[in-house]
């Protein structure tokens, strides 16, 4: 199942790219995060392990940097920038996450990468990619978000757009990142040089559904309904008892749902009603009364009877009630994993199984863990060396 195996990839990237390298690391590529001395910022980063702000029970960096190995290198310092340029010769791909023209500041750009190591992948993953004129704005992820197009159409339509939770922009943007990355090794086997891969998130999001496409296509906006389906109803989230479900109607579900609901208000048997169009028309009302229907059972019952009879019925799940779900169980999606300072926890598999097998997972480094090992006995750096550099904080 590790089917990267051999692959070596340098990790620099920041909180905006380390999930592509744990996408790479999750089948099997060994992956080195480059921190600083003292520590990646994502370390800092919360909620922390029992609510202990130190640098090893950061939640973030466990989950985006599990399975890699850690080696401590200040390359903003000369002597730093020149060991991590004798390492991009002995490996097969870099990722980096920082605006446009950091890493060139340092003599570090995607062109000189390659020079060093004509057959390197470099991955670039920015807010806007590297070229164009916002190459070098600044770019939260919620800055991505809000210009990728998703935001515009997100949530209640009497109030200002909202955005998601977490990072998805820069998630997607890893995503695609680590697809190119593949290709281009892929590429590499026939040409036998390495590609400059640029992603951009603003691009990643916009490629997300279909509002920037429906809009190239017809030039028409899809305007922002909350959890309401643009085109279907009922599609929204209805009440039950003891939470909320998403029930999805199109025109084969209408009469399915009717004949199961038998006290249903007579009115919604009219001929208009039985097309997405006509009941689409006059969704709010609809709503109102499938909301009555719902809140009579709870969401496990209420599911269990739309889908027993062919109707698209489904919980909205906290993320307790995700752990404990039998299909999520079924499929081993966490997995069991030890770590000296976290303890003993369950960590989200590589969601993706190949001939029914999914990768045994690794926990998260820690800070320089492998730093001796892999300079000295790995690339070649003498202990004398190793013992300098340590000593003027370089590693």
């Amino acid at each position: 199942m590790k089917l990267l195996e051999g692959f070596v990839a340098l990790d620099l990237a920041d909180l905006r790219g380390q999930f592509c390298g744990r996408l790479l690391s999750d089948q099997g590529m060994e992956v080195i995060k480059v921190e600083p001395p003292a520590g990646d910022p994502v370390r800092r980063l919360g909620p922390f392990k029992d609510n202990d702000p130190s640098l090893e029970k950061s939640l973030p960096f466990a989950a985006l940097n599990a399975g890699k190995k850690s080696v401590t290198l200040d390359w903003t310092h000369a002597a730093g920038r020149e060991l991590l340029l004798s390492l991009v010769e002995k490996v097969d791909v870099v990722v980096e996450s920082f605006e446009g023209g950091t890493l060139a500041e340092y003599g570090l750009s995607p062109d000189e990468l390659r020079r060093r190591n004509p057959r390197l992948v470099v991955t670039s993953i920015s807010g806007f990619g590297q070229t164009g004129p916002r190459k070098d704005y600044l770019s939260p992820d919620l800055i991505v978000t809000a210009m990728g197009g998703l935001m515009s159409v997100s949530g209640d339509p009497k109030l200002p757009p909202t955005t998601g939770p977490e990072t998805q922009g820069f998630y997607s943007a890893s995503i695609y990142g680590a697809l190119g990355t593949l290709l281009s090794l892929w590429q590499r086997d026939k040409d036998g040089t390495g590609d400059h891969v640029d992603i951009a998130a603003q691009e990643a999001m916009a490629s997300h559904d279909q509002v920037i496409r429906t809009f190239s296509t017809e030039g028409a906006p899809i305007r922002r309904f909350g959890s309401q389906h643009h085109h279907v109803a009922p599609a929204n989230v209805f009440p039950t008892s003891d939470g909320y479900v998403y029930l999805f109607v199109t025109h084969q579900h209408w009469t399915g749902l009717l004949a199961l609901w038998k006290d249903h208000p007579v009115e919604l048997d009219s001929v208009e009603f039985k097309h997405n169009i006509g009941r689409r028309k006059k969704a709010d009302w609809i709503n109102g009364l499938v909301a009555d229907y719902t809140r009579q059972f709870t969401k496990r019952d209420l599911v269990t009877k739309l889908q027993e009879a062919g109707l698209p019925c489904l919980p909205v799940y906290s993320p307790s009630e995700f752990m404990t779900d039998d299909q999520i169980q079924h499929r081993k999606f966490f997995q069991p994993v030890h770590h000296p300072v976290l303890g003993d926890y369950s960590q989200m598999a590589f969601p993706v199984l190949i001939n029914g097998e999914r990768p045994l997972l690794g926990p998260p480094p820690l800070l320089g863990q492998h730093t001796r090992d892999i300079l000295v006995q790995r690339f070649g750096v003498t202990a004398a060396d190793f013992e300098m550099l340590f000593a003027q904080g370089i590693v």
